[in-house]
């Protein structure tokens, strides 16, 4: 019980970051095209750092093991989740410039942001490993894949540009890393940390400052979308108990625990960048990053919660 308080104050202390740059944004001292520029900083800069930082260990057999059991969960929940996402996306057929953020906020959650945030208030620093090693599949995916969804009504679809940017090519550094004997310098690795753990704040107001844009006449408009509500339905309750049925194996509780809570973050903020950027419907992804991660202060604790009552009983 002290545990999951302890969690519950410290994602509420994280939600207080989102709450500020809510604040700072809607008396704009956030300037306009403040999202604009935070998501350059966090996705070209400090996230690739994190990422760095967080796979610079020494290369071990148990290092490996997790790193193959994180991995294997993460592309199932995602393969599945695509599958389930894209089935639904044909059935509800919703207007042409907001098929695809539909589809983008069903599968892709805030897992390089909020959810490596998460694993470092639960694990500390094996935390930020345990969401490196289940983002690495997760990332080479919303990098190609996601960016994909959006290019591919586009005349100019450049394959360079989706599998060759600052994400794919961090993971891939990263991951070579993490094979090789040794670590980094010590100052190297210093600078990235510094650089890097700027990702959890900066995050933090990207997604109340992308809140802030919104009118109320705008998310009452988004709050009776039925679709937004289903979209976090399965972002923040059916895609992580989709792994529910492996706690019957013997994985340790920390990474179990990290696969399922990261797979239950809200909507990526980056999937109305990419809207934005493809001449979508950039508002509609919004709201529904929006909606999931208000939703999420309700979710992520009773997913924490749940784990600890399976873990009680095994």
């Amino acid at each position: 019980m002290d545990h999951f308080l302890f969690f519950i104050q410290e994602l509420f202390l994280l939600y207080s970051i989102a709450l500020l740059g809510y604040i700072l944004r809607k008396q704009k001292v956030l300037p306009t095209r403040t999202e604009k520029v935070l998501t350059a900083i966090i996705l070209n800069v400090t996230l690739p750092a994190l990422i760095l930082f967080g796979m610079d260990v020494s290369f071990s057999v148990e290092n490996l093991k997790q790193f193959g059991w994180l991995s294997f969960l993460s592309a199932f929940v995602l393969l599945l989740s695509s599958f389930i996402a894209s089935i639904s996306v044909k059935k509800i057929k919703p207007p042409k410039l907001q098929r695809n953020a539909l589809e983008g906020i069903m599968i892709f959650g805030n897992q390089g942001f909020l959810g490596i945030a998460v694993c470092l208030l639960l694990f500390g620093k094996e935390g930020v490993l345990y969401g490196t090693f289940y983002n690495f599949v997760y990332l080479l995916i919303i990098w190609s894949y996601a960016i994909y969804l959006f290019a591919r009504d586009s005349d100019a679809l450049k394959w360079r540009n989706i599998f060759l940017n600052s994400g794919i090519l961090a993971t891939l550094t990263g991951f070579i890393f993490m094979l090789l004997p040794g670590t980094l310098p010590p100052g190297l690795s210093s600078t990235l940390e510094m650089v890097g753990k700027p990702t959890v704040p900066l995050s933090m107001l990207l997604i109340g400052s992308l809140l802030g844009t919104l009118s109320v006449r705008e998310i009452k408009h988004f709050l009776q979308n039925k679709w937004l509500w289903l979209a976090s339905f399965y972002k923040l309750i059916l895609f992580p108990l989709l792994l529910i049925p492996f706690t019957i194996f013997s994985i340790p509780f920390p990474i179990l625990a990290a696969a399922i809570l990261i797979a239950g973050m809200p909507s990526a903020p980056t999937i109305s960048m990419y809207a934005e950027r493809y001449g979508e419907d950039a508002a509609f992804a919004a709201a529904g990053a929006a909606l999931s991660t208000l939703l999420s202060c309700f979710t992520i604790p009773a997913l924490y919660g749940l784990l600890l009552v399976i873990s009680s009983l095994s």
